[in-house]
């Protein structure tokens, strides 16, 4: 500076305090190297190497995973560069070679039944440091095993989240982060592992599914295989449906099942013998039997062959609560069966459901002991527990007697619900975390008793529900650190997503609060809407979601005023006090996730699917209210003249609320709004997506008008095509 220049006297103080401040600057970045995170001092030069033998990089499967985890790894290393087998490194990931994969698939004889070829999945890795580099090896006997070891690595021990086919949870790193020495494995729970997509309805895969011409339909297919690969699965079916363009479907198919066996994953497809309900896919014609119906077997399943397909699940029921086809026709079930096992060399999964058949066994089983069998669950209740009103039953303890007796002498599948839809969960919607409690405890249970796999029953993924598919994806896999289990709980996934022990235990006060309110005092027979068939006359209706013991038409028409309040007194009591206390979670919930800054969009999401069942809990109790009121109103006596409207009023307040929360959700779908929630053409028995009633809270406006109208039938404000859904023209006109 001038002035410093002018003083000679200062500018020699200043060359003396220039010299010490440089130490001082010298000592104070020589500190910052050892102090500073190694993220900052060491992120530009971290290099990571995968390293790959050829004969590894050969093999599709292998391939693909070490492809895709290069592209995840730097995208969560942005700052380092990630190569394939390149010389330098920092971090080196070497795969060992591996025996050839026919070698170390399961023979036949390890099992006194056939069962669906899968190779071992085990796979170890060690980390160790050399020459200054880490150095973490991978061992497995099959590629299938170093793919999962792969995607095992990336999302247990780098936290890259793969929760849904479209959405990837990645974090950003700029060093290596972790320990230099360790040992971690994975050994799944069943040899087949995996999801049947549920596209009798119309989710969101049910057209890319059945049509190649859909927009991006093989690429969305190709994204959700992806997916399973990427959470360790290995098994994929869907059910088909009947109207295709069988020349241009069965091209699709084969590039599906083509490209899901690259991927290291099995490929089947459910249809039936001739199911007349919700589209579904008939290898029949009924009312059609000539020349014969051992040909038209013949016929159809040498047209579905074309594709490679590696087991077929037979539907032989004409539908929920129809006749069983096995019990009719069982020389055609059984042709079918025979035909699928011996001629094409596929295995044949024979699906069961929760309706209990008459005489014998209440499980149907299969006509051949080579066939394998899915047994079956529903909704948010698990084999087990005591109390589960689901299609009439009390529980579904049958099911698992049936799991029991089968597993051990034939090929055995789990096949329980991740959601249900049509008019319980998602449609409404209700984000039940009891599928959380369920679906855990039901795989410990399954595991015990030797069941051979796991197919999980999904029906869609947006409000909450994709938690739950990849929570069970994961829960299918056992991991250890070190030679030490790595426990798992039914929240231990979103302890991952959200790692807060206070965040947490409001979580499980959340699962709590469900499981007391809505399974143990039975709410979901309210807060769910009423189905179709539950709205015809006694002698017609038929059971299938929990629903309450009377009819509500009965209730404000015929049971006497003290007899009504007594029914309803103590379910309203229970909906306001579970509504303030969930609601009371929420935002506690909120607080939390803002305080401590979790994922800002997953919070909400899943806090919004929590306040909707509060609001819904309270515009239960309303309407109920409010029925009272209408039955006050419509008597002669009648003590409570508008009332009714004072309800009502009430509920609709709740509603536009809810509805509030519906847009701010719809906004974050993963898939198009048109797609999911509007109105539109469908290869399914629904000319609209599976959140339509979603858009406009449908069965809420409904309940609301069916007590204003005193209209309590399955015509008034009627969602369904009755004629589609029934699908009696199939009876001669078939697929």
């Amino acid at each position: 500076m001038p002035s410093d220049q002018q003083n000679p006297s200062h500018l020699m103080n200043h060359s003396r305090a220039t010299r010490l401040p440089s130490l001082r600057s010298l000592l104070t970045a020589i500190c910052l190297v050892f102090l500073l995170p190694p993220s900052l001092a060491s992120a530009a030069a971290l290099r990571i190497t995968l390293s790959v033998p050829g004969a590894l990089l050969a093999v599709p499967a292998v391939r693909m995973a070490v492809e895709d985890s290069r592209n995840l790894l730097q995208n969560s290393f942005p700052g380092a560069t990630v190569n394939i087998n390149d010389s330098r490194s920092d971090v080196l990931l070497i795969l060992r070679p591996v025996k050839p994969a026919t070698d170390a698939s399961r023979p036949a004889s390890h099992l006194p039944y056939p069962t669906l070829p899968q190779p071992d999945s085990y796979y170890g890795w060690q980390s160790r440091e050399s020459r200054g580099k880490t150095v973490l090896t991978l061992s497995a006997t099959t590629p299938q095993g170093l793919a999962c070891g792969l995607y095992g690595l990336l999302q247990e021990k780098l936290g890259i989240r793969f929760i849904h086919p479209r959405q990837t949870i990645i974090p950003r790193y700029t060093r290596w982060p972790l320990r230099r020495t360790f040992g971690f494995s994975g050994r799944p729970l069943f040899a087949s592992r995996g999801f049947h997509l549920h596209t009798l309805h119309p989710t969101e895969l049910t057209e890319q599914l059945h049509d190649p011409n859909h927009p991006n339909a093989f690429a969305d297919v190709a994204a959700y295989i992806d997916w399973l690969a990427r959470n360790g699965q290995n098994t994929f079916q869907f059910f088909l449906l009947r109207g295709i363009e069988r020349r241009e479907w069965i091209c699709h198919a084969r590039r599906i099942v083509e490209y899901a066996h690259a991927r290291g994953i099995k490929c089947g497809v459910e249809i039936s013998l001739a199911m007349l309900q919700q589209q579904a896919f008939q290898t029949i014609t009924l009312l059609r039997p000539f020349p014969s119906y051992h040909s038209q077997v013949d016929e159809t399943l040498a047209w579905l062959f074309q594709a490679p397909w590696d087991f077929i699940t037979l539907e032989a029921t004409m539908g929920e609560y129809l006749p069983l086809l096995g019990r009719l026709l069982p020389d055609v079930q059984e042709h079918f069966e025979r035909v699928v096992m011996r001629r094409y060399g596929a295995r044949l999964l024979y699906a069961t459901h929760v309706i209990t058949q008459e005489r014998g066994n209440a499980v149907r089983r299969p006509m051949l002991s080579a066939s394998g069998i899915l047994v079956h669950t529903v909704m948010c209740y698990s084999a087990s527990e005591t109390k589960a009103p689901v299609y009439g039953n009390a529980n579904q303890r049958f099911m698992l007697r049936a799991a029991r007796q089968e597993a051990g002498k034939r090929e055995t599948w789990y096949w329980p619900e991740s959601s249900y839809w049509v008019a319980f969960d998602s449609p409404v919607p209700l984000f039940l975390l009891p599928y959380l409690d369920s679906r855990w405890d039901d795989i410990q249970t399954m595991k015990s008793i030797g069941v051979d796999g796991h197919l999980t029953f999904s029906s869609g993924w947006e409000w909450g529900y994709w938690l739950i598919d990849w929570s069970i994806a994961r829960w299918s896999w056992r991991f250890e650190n070190n030679g030490k289990n790595i426990s798992n709980s039914p929240l231990s996934t979103l302890a991952d997503l959200f790692p807060d022990r206070a965040g947490q235990a409001l979580w499980h006060k959340a699962l709590k609060l469900q499981n007391h309110y809505l399974k143990e005092r039975e709410l979901l027979r309210y807060m769910s809407a009423l189905t179709t068939f539950s709205e015809l006359p006694a002698k017609l209706s038929l059971p299938f979601q929990p629903a309450p013991e009377f009819s509500y038409a009965w209730l404000l028409r015929e049971a006497p005023q003290q007899s009504a309040r007594k029914i309803l007194r103590q379910p309203i009591s229970d909906l306001e006090t579970y509504a303030a206390r969930m609601e009371h979670v929420a935002d506690a919930l909120s607080s939390r996730h803002k305080q401590v800054k979790m994922n800002s969009s997953l919070s909400r999401e899943l806090i919004n699917a929590l306040r909707i069942s509060t609001l819904r809990a309270r515009h239960r109790a309303y309407t109920l209210q409010a029925l009272l009121s209408r039955k006050g109103e419509n008597g002669i006596w009648g003590e409570e003249n508008g009332q009714s409207e004072h309800w009502l009023g009430l509920a609709r307040q709740e509603r536009v609320e809810a509805l509030r929360i519906v847009r701010q959700q719809e906004n974050s779908y993963r898939y198009p709004l048109e797609m999911l929630a509007q109105q539109r053409p469908s290869r399914t028995a629904y000319q609209f997506g599976y959140l339509f009633p979603v858009d406009t809270l449908f069965f809420w406006v409904r309940e609301e008008k069916q007590i204003r109208n005193n209209r309590f039938d399955p015509l008034f404000m009627n969602l369904w095509d009755y004629h589609g859904i029934l699908g009696l023209e199939s009876l001669f006109m078939g697929s």
